[in-house]
This record gives C-alpha cells, structure tokens and sequence, in this order.
C-alpha cells in the first residue's frame, strides 16, 4: 500500500476527501483531522500528526494564517520566521517521507482585505510568501504544486463568497491537481 499524507490548513480540509476517491485502490491517504493553520501551529505538531517515517508521499501547505493581518496592523508571521518555520518543517517531513511537495497558498478575492474581516489577508504577500517558499522548499529538495495560479486563473469561481475558502469547484479543481502530483500525472 502506498501511505500518503496532506499537511495543511481549512483549504486542505476542504479538498482532501476529493483526492482520496482520486487515488489509486492501493493509496491511503490520511492527514490531521483539525485544520493545521499557521506554520508554528504545524511545526509544534508535526510529532502528533506524523509519527510514522514511512510515506511515500506528503504534501504540506502553510500560508492562509500566516499572511493574516492581526489587529496591531501587523502579519501574522513575518517573512523571515514564516522561511525558518517552513525549513524546520521540510527538514523533519524529508525524514518521514520518500517524497516531498510544498503546496502553494491560494489566492483570495482581491477586496478580501477591505472587507473588514477580522483576519484580512492581501494576495500582495500570498504571492510573496509562496515566492520566498518555492525558492526554499525546491532548494531543500521538495517539489512544489502551485495550486497558487490554478486558483488565480478565476478567483470568483474558485473561491467563495466568504473570499478566502474554495467553492465546490475550486475544491474540485485542488483535488485534481493534489491526485494528479501524488500520482506523477501533472
């Protein structure tokens, strides 16, 4: 049987049961139950969740919370902790997993930050973030599935009217592209 894991936050949530009927008969997929937020949130669990250094494939996002904006007016994680935060992550997941891929944080509506949501979020640093992000996870020897740009290419049919989370199809769509990585077909 070959064991898969996807590590991540409601996004991930919202997809994973779509790409677990994509998979092969002999793939079990599992991933945490609770949504794995922002990347201190994931490295203080990855013990819990991962206990096992057997996979043959996980995929890990971090990048919805930590490009929240608190209401002091800053990022949730700066930048520079959010890369030492995600090299802490790669490094452990790289032990536990044959292979590796770090999944690119999805976009949200552009007014989503003057919407006056209590956690806005700008795509400005959504794309920053997955920039800094790909460059590292690729040096560390991960690959990488931009569901970034699958979501950008219509973010109003993609995501919700919520601004942040996938419509149906938006969760179709990730569950494409997820199955089509694990499986080699992308």
């Amino acid at each position: 049987m070959k064991k898969v894991m996807l590590i991540g936050d409601s996004i991930r949530l919202g997809y994973q049961a779509k790409v677990s009927a994509q998979l092969a008969s002999d793939t079990i997929l599992t991933g945490p139950e609770e949504n794995c937020r922002f990347s201190a949130y994931t490295l203080f669990n990855l013990s819990a969740w991962v206990p096992d250094d057997d996979f043959d494939v996980i995929q890990w996002n971090n990048g919805q919370w930590d490009t929240c904006y608190m209401p002091d007016g800053n990022i949730h994680t700066p930048l520079t902790a959010y890369l030492e935060l995600q090299k802490r992550i790669a490094s452990i997941l790289l032990k536990k997993t044959r292979r590796l891929i770090f999944a690119t944080t999805t976009p949200v509506w552009p007014e989503q930050f003057k919407s006056g949501s209590i956690h806005p979020r700008r795509n400005e640093d959504i794309k920053a973030y997955n920039s800094a992000a790909v460059d590292l996870a690729r040096g560390l020897g991960a690959e990488i599935n931009d569901l970034h740009s699958h979501i950008a290419s219509d973010v109003k049919q993609y995501i919700s009217e919520d601004m942040v989370h996938l419509t149906n199809v938006g969760n179709d769509l990730c569950a494409r592209c997820v199955a089509a990585k694990i499986n080699n077909r992308e």
